[in-house]
């Protein structure tokens, strides 16, 4: 085929590819919606969970999750266009980081030492730490494979952002069941599987994300 020719074909093809956004967020919120009807059905909530909310600090175990996971999931969705560089949001979640990593050193100045490990370690941080790992698994393998239909300019940026927001929702979606409420404790583990699930989501995309 001459090259006149096959420019020509391009030009004629005139097929709309399908949009990413509204499949990214289907696919991620079925895969949470799958996996929180597993958990209900094995544990069930939290038996104070009224309670919890009511506290402003408990509270902060769902709210910090979302700041972070909102503006990532925003974030993913912009770098599946190749004319975006950059996200807002990424930075958004940035702040947000900062300011829970200022919190947790603050509250362990604020602790007795011989009572910060054992409030850090709590009664369940490893179930906590790979219980948000596993639920965020079949969100992030989702999205990856919707985020593939997508042309990110920035594969491994955009595999990072979708890993933040997975994490950070999973995190979220494991707070109902979860009855640890020290932020030494939820500060730490859910910190570092959502970090885990994030740098899962950089590394898997570097490959699966790129065009």
């Amino acid at each position: 085929m001459k090259t006149d020719d096959l420019i020509s074909l391009l030009v004629r093809d005139d097929t709309i590819p399908p949009a990413v956004s509204p499949r990214l967020v289907l696919a991620i919120l079925l895969a949470l919606a799958l996996v929180a009807g597993l958990l209900v059905s094995l544990v069930g909530v939290r038996a104070d969970l009224a309670r919890a909310l009511a506290d402003p600090v408990t509270r902060m175990k769902w709210l910090l999750p979302l700041a972070l996971g909102l503006p990532a999931l925003v974030a993913a969705l912009r770098l599946s266009r190749p004319q975006t560089r950059g996200s807002p949001g990424l930075l958004f979640a940035a702040l947000v980081a900062a300011a829970a990593m200022l919190w947790l050193v603050l509250a362990i100045k604020a602790t007795p030492a011989g009572m910060v490990w054992p409030r850090i370690k709590g009664t369940s941080a490893m179930m906590c730490f790979f219980a948000i790992m596993l639920v965020s698994a079949l969100p992030l393998a989702a999205g990856l494979r919707v985020l593939g239909g997508g042309a990110s300019p920035a594969p491994m940026l955009s595999g990072a952002a979708l890993g933040l927001a997975v994490g950070s929702l999973a995190a979220t979606l494991y707070a109902f069941f979860c009855t640890q409420d020290s932020p030494l404790f939820f500060l730490t583990w859910y910190g570092l599987a959502i970090a885990v699930v994030t740098l899962a989501g950089a590394v898997a995309g570097r490959g699966m994300l790129r065009w």
